[in-house]
């Protein structure tokens, strides 16, 4: 892909196979151990609706107390075959209630923000012909000691295999210097046969430099 910078006033903008505007965000701000489980929407024991990266363009606004992402993507995702006949349009606009919008979120920077994120998909052989829409809400708070986050997704119109809504929860607690403390608890409750997904993590994470984390953890699923 290639992004241009401020190519709008504080808007840069992504085209080719671009990032999708939701999990960057989430990954970077509110669940930062995708390494062991994806993020809520994405995986398949969750909402299972989308992946992080697709075909389009995006348009990326940062400002002190707002961000946004606005793109128009093929819908099928990276994984899929691209019949060139759906299109996705898909956002997140988050408000930075410290005015962090123009930081890079680090553990050791104090941050709260609220998003509003979600996609519109027309009919797509992934989605079995028929639309897919869903929205969500996501709230984090973060300072040097813990991190809090929490999220709500609600699937309204799609294929029996994809409607309902549920939740997530996850948080950190920074026991030492360079020990971490992290959970995290998935639900999601599909509207066809009130099917529900359960998924819970614990573990500890030991970062033994920039580039190097150590993270043991268990996972429950039901």
């Amino acid at each position: 892909y290639l992004y241009l910078d401020n190519v709008l006033p504080n808007t840069g903008v992504e085209f080719g196979q671009v990032h999708r505007p939701w999990i960057d965000y989430e990954e970077h701000n509110g669940w930062a151990f995708r390494s062991i489980s994806k993020v809520f929407v994405e995986e398949k024991n969750g909402g299972h609706l989308t992946n992080s990266a697709d075909r389009g363009i995006n348009f990326k606004t940062k400002l002190d107390y707002f961000s946004s992402e606005l793109g128009v993507f093929n819908g099928e995702g990276y994984h899929n075959e691209e019949d060139g006949e759906s299109l996705s349009g898909e956002w997140r606009l988050t408000a930075h209630i410290l005015g962090t919008g123009r930081k890079k979120a680090k553990s050791s920077v104090q941050y709260a923000n609220i998003s509003f994120f979600g996609q519109q998909n027309q009919e797509s052989n992934k989605h079995k012909n028929e639309d897919l829409n869903w929205y969500g809400v996501h709230a984090v708070y973060n300072q040097p000691e813990f991190l809090l986050s929490a999220q709500y997704i609600d699937v309204t119109d799609a294929n029996d295999v994809y409607r309902g809504s549920g939740y997530s929860i996850n948080g950190e607690y920074r026991v030492a210097h360079r020990w971490n403390l992290l959970g995290k608890y998935d639900y999601f409750e599909m509207d066809s046969d009130s099917t529900e997904k359960k998924r819970a993590i614990a573990g500890v994470a030991y970062e033994y430099n920039h580039n190097v984390e150590f993270i043991l953890n268990y996972l429950k699923e039901g």
